[in-house]
């Protein structure tokens, strides 16, 4: 019942930090989360737009007939969308670190502040970093496999704890975060699981929240609308269409929706991201006190008691050697 208690006493004090300090990540989260969509837009609409307006180009300008500098003009127009992009996604990968180490610190000092001096621990391991996250991303594509799905979902839980080993415990190195992980997350699997699917249904819950309430002022059947057109027009999806029941045919509505749905997705799942590193920072520690504890009894239990007895009579042997 203690840990039980415990358990759910994780997610309300994450919760109680998260809201109390929600400016703050707010504040911290806008930038990796806004930045990328907005870089997106910055490399779609001027990639769109040259689709139209480069042919008309090479009709009227020589220097632009040649597919080298048709590709050129399109490198330079996109670059700064995918700049932007690229720092915001590399500034969201560092948060996934970043925030554990403001955690441990809130729950010293008791106060959230100095976001950016947490990024230090990733700049100072910054190759370990990236090799991490290298090694997460290959593991995520091996998941994707159909075969491999149900193995890909349980390592995912035995290894969802690795940002946390990673910035507790950097000297440990790269695959022995994996392996910390796994370990720590043995044989509390099932609360582990637990915690992980309340934090995605309340993720998915404000997701669904707020997509109803955009709803009302945007309208998500023209959402996208010259994007979905495009998708829509290629041949294998006027293929696959031939072959997809009435039904599920694939649409510039249906396209539109689900572009709609995932962005909102994309924002809130990024703006809750702290609260997700708040819980399972604050698991972790809970699982690595309990392994050391553990640990500590193990080692008071291998000891051999002497008897009073030999005691008393080697103190005796050593007194007449005296």
């Amino acid at each position: 019942m203690k840990n039980s208690n415990n358990f759910v006493n994780i997610l309300f004090k994450s919760l109680q930090m998260y809201v109390m300090n929600i400016h703050k990540f707010v504040a911290y989260m806008a930038f990796p989360v806004l930045g990328q969509i907005l870089g997106l837009i910055l490399i779609g609409a001027p990639a769109l737009y040259l689709k139209d307006v480069l042919p008309e180009l090479a009709g009227k300008y020589e220097f632009f007939a040649e597919p080298s500098k048709q590709l050129a003009l399109v490198l330079l127009v996109i670059l700064p969308g995918l700049v932007l992009m690229i720092s915001a996604f590399w500034k969201y990968l560092v948060a996934y670190a970043a925030l554990n180490s403001m955690t441990h610190s809130a729950l010293t000092s008791g106060k959230v502040y100095d976001f950016p001096a947490h990024n230090g621990l990733v700049k100072r391991y910054i190759w370990s970093y990236i090799l991490l996250w290298l090694m997460i991303s290959i593991l995520s594509l091996a998941a994707f496999n159909p075969f491999l799905f149900i193995l890909g979902g349980i390592l995912f839980i035995y290894f969802i704890l690795v940002f946390q080993v990673f910035t507790f415990e950097t000297e440990a190195g790269v695959v022995n975060c994996f392996t910390k992980s796994f370990n720590l997350v043995k044989g509390n699997f099932l609360k582990t699981l637990s915690l992980a699917v309340i934090l995605l249904i309340v993720a998915w819950g404000l997701t669904e929240l707020c997509t109803f309430g955009l709803s009302k002022i945007v309208d998500i059947k023209s959402f996208a609308a010259n994007l979905s057109w495009l998708i829509v027009a290629t041949e294998p999806v006027n293929v696959l269409n031939a072959r997809l029941p009435l039904m599920l045919q694939i649409t510039p509505e249906f396209i539109s929706r689900a572009l709609f749905g995932g962005l909102v997705g994309f924002v809130v799942f990024g703006f809750t991201l702290p609260l997700r590193s708040i819980c399972w920072t604050l698991w972790y520690k809970k699982l690595a006190g309990k392994k050391n504890t553990g640990a500590k009894k193990k080692s008071s239990k291998g000891k051999k008691q002497l008897d009073p007895e030999i005691l008393r009579r080697a103190n005796l042997k050593d007194d007449e050697e005296v």
